[in-house]
């Protein structure tokens, strides 16, 4: 079976609580669990970080984003506290 094209998302979730400053620890985090699985000879797919989610409308977005994208076969989801 071929992957070509197809991604899988990675959605991490945090609040606005915490500052900037941890938001960013926070993707930067989030980016090197990608990078780990994105150099795992075990999974054939892409996957792809998208921006930090921070509230409820946010998630419901990008849920729909990920159904309505033909390429996107699955997401992952880290909710980062």
């Amino acid at each position: 079976m071929a992957f070509d094209g197809l991604k899988i998302w990675f959605l991490t979730g945090s609040i606005h609580y915490y500052g900037e400053e941890a938001l960013k620890q926070v993707t930067d985090q989030a980016a090197g669990i990608v990078a780990g699985l994105g150099a795992a000879p075990d999974i054939p797919i892409q996957i792809v970080q998208k921006p930090t989610l921070l509230d409820p409308d946010g998630i419901r977005r990008a849920c729909l984003d990920a159904s309505a994208d033909d390429a996107c076969v699955g997401v992952i989801t880290w909710m980062h506290t």
